[in-house]
Order: C-alpha cells, then structure tokens, then sequence
C-alpha cells in the first residue's frame, strides 16, 4: 500500500482519506461470513474484558423489528458492537495489518483501539443514521479519536452509503439527544449543501476524523448494506476529560483505549 504526503494532507484538511481494495481475497470472504454469524446470533463473547463477561454481545435492532419472528435475524438488527473487546476473531480483524499501516500513517505513531461495531442497514427497511459528529459520544480527545469503516456490501447511494461534509471536523458542535440515534445535528445546523456521498465497493475502507460531521440514508434497496466500523486513538492520545462513555447500551465495563501490537506485515 502506498501512502504520501497527499494523502495525509487530505485527511488532514478534508477529515477523511478513502482507501480502495484495502481488505481483499480470503481475509474479505472470512469477515463476511463471520458477520453473517454476528448477526444471525451463532456467535458469543468468549473472552472477558477485565473480568467481565457479556451474556451476549451489544446490540440494537431496527425500530419495531426486535420481535418480529417472521424475518431472519440478520433482518432486524441495527448494529452489534464490542466484538474486539469479547472475541479474538474481531480482535484479529480489528488489528489487521492493511487497517493499522494507514492508521499508523496517519497518526505518525502507534495505534489504540477503543471498540467496533457491525452496521446493519436491512434491505427495504434499514433506517438512517442521523447528522451527527461522533466526538459528540464521549469527552474529547487530543488528538481526536479516527473513525474506521468498511464496506462489505456495496455501499451506494440508494442502500444508504455514509454521507459526509469535508472538513467538517474542526469544530464541535452542540448535539441534542434522541431516544433511537443518540446524539444528532439538525440540518440547519450544518452547511448542508456540502454533503457529500461515498460510495464504496466491498473491501473499499473511510478513515475519518471522529469530528466529521456524518450521517447516512435508508436503504431503499433490494440489498443490505453490512459495514464492520472501528474507533481508534493515537499512542500518544490524552484525555482532556474525564473519561465516560455516553452509549445507549445500558450498564457497560468501563472500556477504554487498548495499545494494540503492530502486526505482521504492516510497515
């Protein structure tokens, strides 16, 4: 993978650097099928995370979907999160070689991760995910947090790709609260007409300053739209606050930042 100095002048001044092709081949095909498991509930924590073991992983359903027995699983739900902390598979994936060069490019340092997640945009129903700055969901950093995501379905326009408004990420606005998508920006809010679309093939990585005002569509498509997304921190990175998660997942461990090993074959 080459990376320069354009592209960290980008992700600098935009918030956000594309990066095409970055998970391929076997490595692609296993994150599919593991998220396939993920969200057809056949997988459970295994691992403790300082003592302390989920029934279950996180997660969220789609409005009204929770008990509707007549679809599948995968159909229902909105998003599992905290895979990294609770199962060595997403821990590998999390810490994969291709994700953490460009991270570590882009922050000149070591890297930390703090969680991840597995979105779930249902075909026909998926709903959307409101404006808003993730730095809006926990005391602030220096520097800020980076967002990962990546696109195992096709991401487009019509089955609901993130949105996003370059150089967005320099400012933290005010956010107000909602009972289903958290934190949010209204539109007016925000320069608007400078939302962009990205739209991503499968295997297609977004690294993006935790500030960058985002949002996505719902998927108005005969198709899914999976994306594993993660939240990761410089070595060097400081709280400003003190630390405490905002998260609409009810009583949680005390999760935190995790210096994570380089592995094999980033350099």
């Amino acid at each position: 993978m080459e990376l320069g100095a354009r592209d960290r002048k980008q992700f600098e001044e935009d918030g956000y650097l594309v990066v095409r092709n970055l998970i391929t081949g076997n490595d692609l095909v296993e994150l599919d099928r593991m998220i396939d498991r993920l969200l057809d509930g056949e997988l459970n924590p295994e691992t403790d995370y300082q003592g302390w073991m989920p029934e279950h992983f996180y997660t969220f359903w789609e409005p009204e979907m929770k008990d509707r027995t007549d679809k599948p699983r995968r159909e229902r739900v909105r998003l599992m999160s905290n895979m990294f902390h609770h199962h060595r598979y997403f821990r590998a994936i999390g810490s994969h070689h291709s994700i953490y060069e460009v991270i570590s490019f882009l922050f000149q340092s070591g890297v930390q991760m703090f969680s991840d997640t597995v979105f779930m945009k249902p075909a026909h129903h998926g709903i959307e995910a409101a404006m808003h700055q993730d730095t809006s969901f926990w005391p602030k950093l220096e520097p800020n947090a980076m967002n990962f995501w990546l696109a195992i379905d096709p991401a487009t326009v019509e089955n609901g790709c993130l949105h996003l408004i370059p150089g967005s990420h320099t400012v933290d606005l005010p956010h107000h609260n909602h009972p289903i998508q958290g934190n949010l920006l209204y539109e007016n809010e925000v320069e608007i007409e400078k939302l962009i679309p990205i739209e991503m093939d499968s295997g297609d990585g977004i690294f993006f300053n935790s500030g960058l005002v985002h949002k996505s569509f719902p998927n108005r498509s005969d198709h899914s739209r999976r994306a594993y997304a993660a939240v990761y921190g410089a070595e060097n990175l400081r709280h400003l606050e003190p630390w405490k998660l905002s998260t609409l997942a009810g009583d949680v461990p005390d999760y935190s930042f995790e210096l994570i090993e380089p592995p094999i074959g980033a350099g």
